[in-house]
């Protein structure tokens, strides 16, 4: 058996990453029973290079967001009138509406990701429900092989600990030796420290 399949075989238990995902009604009536072209099927790279334009339309959906959000709240707080006399508790007007407008750049960066995933599914509706079910084994997946958290710190942080960046077989192998490589770090340090207690 290659490395390859040996590898990700676990993902699935003893199912290989290429089998596919076959989604069909579970009702008893023969109407809403879809048909062999009806059901969706989804491999595994399939849904890999789906989850990886996922994330590319989420982080690029962010960039408009944060420029309208930021102009929108310049154009608001610059047309309301300043006094230099009346502070905002206790602070320069100036100062609290800088602040609000870049706060309105913040909140457009934080809602870029949530329109960019729906118009992603918008535009995959037919995907939208293989990628659900894949979505869900592969978190379990993830959570059962990801390292423990509770051993980071500021000079070993967690790598990658929700998979984000996994896009295909090669880069699920790279996170595998960074949590293993991780987990030797993280118990090193701390037999160090047993030893110097």
């Amino acid at each position: 058996m290659s490395i390859h399949k040996t590898l990700l075989r676990p993902v699935l238990g003893t199912t290989p990453w290429t089998n596919t995902i076959r989604l069909a009604s579970t009702t008893t009536s023969t109407s809403n029973v879809p048909s062999s072209s009806e059901q969706t099927t989804l491999t595994w790279p399939q849904y890999l290079a789906l989850r990886h334009r996922r994330r590319i339309v989420s982080q690029v959906a962010s960039v408009p967001t944060t420029f309208a959000a930021f102009f929108g709240g310049a154009a608001y707080f610059g047309s309301l009138e300043m006094d230099p006399t009346q502070p905002i508790f206790g602070i320069d007007p100036m100062f609290v509406y800088g602040g609000a407008t870049l706060g309105c750049a913040g909140l457009g960066y934080l809602v870029g990701p949530t329109i960019g995933t729906l118009l992603f599914k918008a535009f995959n509706g037919s995907k939208n429900k293989s990628m659900e079910v894949m979505d869900k084994r592969f978190y379990d997946h993830i959570k059962s092989r990801r390292v423990d958290p509770s051993y980071q710190s500021i000079n070993n942080p967690t790598p990658d600990y929700y998979g984000e960046k996994i896009s295909s077989f090669k880069t699920y192998r790279r996170w595998l030796r960074d949590q293993s490589a991780y987990r030797r770090k993280a118990l090193h340090g701390m037999k160090e420290e047993t030893e110097a207690l």
